[in-house]
C-alpha cells in the first residue's frame, strides 16, 4: 500500500484480527462491565431504597419506578452531549472522562435519605453513564474488520449485560444481610408491608454505592492504555496520526517496521454540515427512523421490565431475595443473547435477524404471562432465561446498525443521539409500566396488581419494532464503513434540509417526557385518572407516527431515485 492510495478501513481489514483487535476489546469490555453496574444496581436495590425513603408507604408505585428514571434522564442529556463531544475532541478524551464523571457522582448516593438527594446525583451521575455506551460502540465499530465488525460491537454490549448481573449477584446479598455491614451509616429501617404489617430490615444498599466509585480508578488505567482511533484522526484532518496509529497497529499485530504515507490516504468527504440536525436530513432520515425506532422500543421494553421483574414476583409470593435472583437470572440470559447476535447478524444480515427478533419477543413474552407462577422457583428461571434471552436479543441486534448508519464525522453524533432519544422510552417505561400497572383493569379481586397482564401490553413495541424494522433497516453486513458512506453519496439526497425535521422530532419528545413521565410524577393519583393510560399512548406512539410519516416519504424517494438511475445505467449501455 506504500505506492497507492488507501483508506483506514483497508487497513484495518488487512490487519484482520489482532493483538490491537483483543487490547482494544478487553480495555472496552471493563468499560461496559462498570457502566452496566452502574445502571442496574438500581433497579437491583430500588426495593430496598423506597423502604427507606418512603417506609410508610407500603406501595410507592411511580415513585419507585422513578429511582431507575433519574438515571436515565441523566443518560440521554449525557449521551446527546458526549456524542457530539466524541466527534470534535476524540473517543480516548470522551470515553475517560465519562467512565470517571459516572464512578465520582455515584459515591454520594450512597448517602441519600431521600429522593432528592438521590435523583440529583443518580442524574449527573448518568450523564456519564449516556456518553460511556456511544463511544464504546463507536470505537468497536472504527476499530475491527469489516466482516467481524457486528460480532465484537454485540460481543462488547454483552459485557454491559455482565455489570447488570453483577449488580445483582452483588446487591442481592449485601442488601439482604440480617446485620448492618457498615456500623450505623447502614441504619436500620421499619416499613409497613402490604397487609398493614410492619418489617425491618439495615439499609446495607448503600454498599452497593459505594462499590459504584470504582470507575474512577479504572478511568486513570484508560489515559495510559487507550488510544485515539485512526478514522477519528484522518477525519479529523490529522492523516499524519492517522497513519501512525496504523503504522503501530501493523507492528504490533506482523512486527513491520512499515510506514502510511499520508499523502495516499483517502478520507471520505465529510458531511456538508454537521450536528445533530443533520441526522434529519433528506440523505439520512430513513436509516435515522430506522435505528431510533428500534432502539427505541429495545429501551423501552428492556429498562421497564428490569425496573419491575422485582416487583412482579414478590406479587406472586417470593421472597424479595428470590426476586432479584430471578431479575439476575434474567441478565443471565442476556449475556448469551449478546453473544449470539453478533455472530447471527453477520451471517444472516443486520435486517433478517432484527425482524426476527421482535417476533421472538412475541412469543417469550406470551410464554412468560401464561405461564409464570408462584411456588415454582425452576419454572420462573426457565422462563426469565428465555424472556432475557429473547428481549436482548432485539436490543442489542439494533446495536451494529447505529454507527453503520453515518459517516466518521457524524458517526458518534448519530450514535450517541439515537441512544438518548431511545432512553426517553427507557425513563417513561419503569413510571408508564408503573402507572398501568396502578390502572383498575390490572387489579385482582384483592387490589394486588397482575403483572401477568400487565406485561403483554408489551406486545404493542415489539410489533412497532418489527414493521420499522421491514419498513426502513437498510442492509449494512460486511460492508466498510467507506462503501456504506459511498452508497449514501449515490443517491444525492441532500444534507441540509434537517431543520424543520429535527425541530418537530424535538417537539415530539417534550411531548413525551410531559406526558408519560412528568405527569405520572407530579399529578396526584395520575394512574386513577381515565384519561391517563390515552395520553401516555399518544406520547409513546407520537414518534412512530413521525416515522412513518418523514421516514416513508423519504424511503419512497430514495426508491424513486434507485430506479431512475438504474434506468440511466441501462440507457447507457444499449448506447
Amino acid at each position: 500500500m506504500d505506492k497507492k492510495e488507501f483508506t483506514v478501513s483497508e487497513v484495518i481489514d488487512s490487519i484482520g484480527i489482532s493483538k490491537h483487535t483483543w487490547v482494544v476489546f478487553v480495555l472496552l469490555a471493563f468499560a461496559m462491565i462498570f457502566d452496566g453496574y452502574d445502571f442496574m444496581i438500581v433497579n437491583s436495590t430500588n426495593l430496598f431504597v423506597a423502604h427507606t425513603f418512603w417506609p410508610d408507604n407500603a406501595n410507592p408505585g411511580a415513585l419507585m419506578g422513578s429511582l431507575t428514571t433519574w438515571g436515565l434522564l441523566g443518560m440521554v442529556l449525557g449521551g446527546a452531549f458526549g456524542g457530539i463531544m466524541s466527534d470534535k475532541i476524540g473517543r480516548k478524551k470522551t470515553l475517560i472522562a465519562a467512565v470517571m464523571f459516572y464512578g465520582l457522582f455515584t459515591l454520594p448516593q450512597a448517602f441519600a435519605n431521600d429522593l432528592a438527594f438521590f435523583a440529583a446525583f443518580r442524574l449527573i451521575a448518568g450523564f456519564g453513564v449516556g456518553s460511556c455506551i456511544p463511544v464504546v460502540t463507536t470505537v468497536f465499530s472504527e476499530s475491527m474488520p469489516s466482516k467481524q465488525r457486528g460480532i465484537f460491537v454485540t460481543f462488547g454490549m454483552a459485557f454491559m449485560v455482565v455489570g447488570w448481573v453483577l449488580a445483582g449477584l452483588i446487591a442481592n446479598p449485601i442488601c439482604n444481610a440480617a446485620t448492618p455491614l457498615l456500623g450505623d451509616f447502614t441504619n436500620q429501617v421499619t416499613y409497613t408491608l402490604a397487609d398493614g404489617g410492619t418489617a425491618t430490615m439495615y439499609a446495607n444498599w448503600r454498599l452497593c454505592y459505594l462499590i459504584g466509585a470504582i470507575p474512577l480508578l479504572y478511568g486513570i488505567v484508560l489515559i495510559f492504555a487507550m488510544h485515539e482511533t485512526p478514522h477519528w484522526y484522518a477525519n479529523s484532518g490529522n492523516k499524519a496520526m492517522a497513519c501512525k496509529r496504523l503504522t503501530e497497529i501493523e507492528q504490533a499485530t506482523r512486527h513491520t517496521s512499515h510506514e502510511y504515507d499520508p499523502a495516499l490516504l483517502i478520507v471520505p468527504p465529510k458531511p456538508a454540515k454537521t450536528g445533530p440536525s443533520v441526522l434529519f436530513s433528506s440523505k439520512f432520515i430513513v436509516a435515522t427512523c430506522a435505528i431510533w425506532a428500534a432502539y427505541f422500543v429495545g429501551q423501552f421494553c428492556v429498562y421497564g421490565m428490569n425496573a419491575w421483574i422485582p416487583t412482579w414476583f414478590v406479587g406472586l409470593g417470593y421472597s424479595q431475595a428470590d426476586s432479584v435472583a430471578l431479575q439476575t437470572w434474567n441478565n443471565v440470559a442476556a449475556i448469551a443473547s449478546n453473544i449470539a447476535v453478533g455472530f447471527v447478524s453477520d451471517k444472516v444480515g443486520r435486517k433478517r435477524n432484527l425482524a426476527f427478533s421482535w417476533l421472538f419477543c412475541i412469543v417469550a413474552i406470551v410464554l412468560c404471562s401464561i405461564f409464570v407462577a408462584p411456588n415454582n422457583m425452576g419454572l420462573c428461571i426457565a422462563l426469565m432465561l428465555l424472556f432475557g434471552f429473547a428481549l436482548n436479543y432485539a436490543i442489542t441486534a439494533v446495536q451494529p446498525l447505529m454507527p453503520e448508519s453515518y459517516p466518521t464525522a457524524i458517526r458518534n453524533t448519530g450514535t450517541s443521539w439515537c441512544q438518548a432519544f431511545a432512553r426517553f422510552g427507557g425513563s417513561a417505561s419503569s413510571i408508564v409500566l408503573g402507572g398501568i400497572a396502578g390502572m383498575a383493569f390490572f387489579q385482582t379481586a384483592t387490589g394486588a396488581t397482575n403483572w401477568s397482564t400487565v406485561v403483554l401490553v408489551l406486545i404493542v413495541p415489539f410489533a412497532l419494532g418489527f414493521v420499522c424494522t421491514v419498513l426502513f433497516v437498510k442492509e449494512t453486513a460486511g460492508k466498510t464503513m467507506d462503501q456504506l458512506a459511498a452508497e449514501e453519496e449515490k443517491l444525492g439526497a441532500s444534507e441540509r434540509d434537517g431543520n424543520m425535521r429535527f425541530i418537530i422530532m424535538l417537539v415530539i419528545v417534550a411531548i413525551l417526557a410531559v406526558l408519560c413521565i412528568a405527569c405520572p410524577l407530579i399529578v396526584p393519583n395520575w394512574a386513577k385518572q381515565p384519561y391517563a393510560l390515552p395520553l401516555m399512548a399518544i406520547g409513546l406512539l407520537l414518534p412512530f407516527v413521525y416515522f412513518f410519516v418523514f421516514g416513508g416519504a423519504q424511503l419512497a424517494k430514495n426508491k424513486a431515485a434507485k430506479a431512475s438511475a438504474s434506468l440511466g445505467d441501462e440507457a447507457s449501455t444499449k448506447a
